[in-house]
């Protein structure tokens, strides 16, 4: 069957000696994985619309259970040159289509997430500072799309808002569950701040409902709140700092590894590790 859909080029790799084989996420289909003919020749008719972190219209052979789908044209409908000629902004562009090729299964499809990937690149091209808000509410917001929406407003015990739990300074966020307990709510043993490695468990050492739980400063909880709910627009408006950029972060990574199990480390921030590091 020869079906057009719009995609995002997330990996492409070389392919025996002249063609690639490219990994989307597609409007219509989630993921999807391709072999493009004749793609690395020098006339080749996909030119650079291959490239991770390209928007095209891609028509291909589709069958189903076939693993590899056969791609017939690819044609760019948008290349993010901002995104492209600077390097933090690159990471995480590149970090934000890393992430959901982990987290998403092949043939799956949800316009929903394909919207919010689209959506965060558009804002990130735009953007003029704080590139990694960005990538924070793309974890945020892509887990919520696929079923893990935390509950930031209030504690779930009694009910209280966070600009009511200012006083108590932090607060306990239980991982598993997505919920907020203020300290009064929470009795059991001390909970780590996030950043400790160890977590405290509630339900039973080594058994399978154990549920991570970690301290969190209320500040952190706000800074996930508005990366949660605010428009994706304003997201680099917003200037967490780095301890609490920091914080937030930890905390996303945490909670991610509590419901996505085969979750690795993003390796699109290496290059900013390697840029940065200090001459010897």
């Amino acid at each position: 069957m020869i079906t057009r859909t719009d995609a995002v080029v997330l990996k492409s790799m070389k392919y025996r000696d002249s063609s690639k084989i490219v990994t989307f996420y597609s409007r219509r289909f989630g993921k999807v994985k391709g072999i493009a003919k004749g793609a690395r020749q020098m006339k080749s008719k996909f030119g650079g619309s291959l490239e991770p972190l390209s928007t095209v219209s891609l028509i291909l052979y589709k069958k189903d259970q076939r693993e590899l789908q056969l791609i017939s044209q690819s044609d760019v409908l948008k290349t993010y040159k901002n995104i492209h000629s600077e390097l933090e902004r690159m990471a995480v562009g590149l970090a934000i289509i890393e992430l959901i090729n982990q987290l998403t299964h092949d043939e799956e499809g949800n316009d929903a997430l394909y919207t919010l990937l689209v959506k965060s690149l558009d804002e990130l091209e735009c953007a003029h500072k704080h590139f990694m808000n960005f990538f924070l509410a793309f974890e945020l917001r892509c887990a919520s799309v696929l079923g893990y929406m935390p509950s930031l407003d209030a504690c779930k015990g009694c009910g209280r808002k966070l600009d009511d739990l200012v006083a108590e300074d932090s607060a306990v966020f239980q991982t598993g569950k997505g919920a907020v307990l203020c300290n009064r709510c929470w009795q059991p043993e001390t909970v780590p701040r996030q950043g400790v490695v160890q977590t405290v468990r509630s339900g039973g050492s080594g058994t399978s409902s154990d549920e991570g739980n970690i301290r969190v400063s209320i500040g952190a909880l706000k800074g996930l709140q508005r990366l949660l709910h605010d428009p994706l627009e304003s997201i680099g408006s917003l200037d967490l700092g780095s301890v609490l950029g920091n914080e937030i972060d930890g905390t996303l990574r945490l909670y991610l590894r509590q419901h996505f199990e085969d979750l690795k480390p993003i390796k699109s921030f290496d290059m900013l590790k390697r840029f940065k590091r200090p001459p010897a």
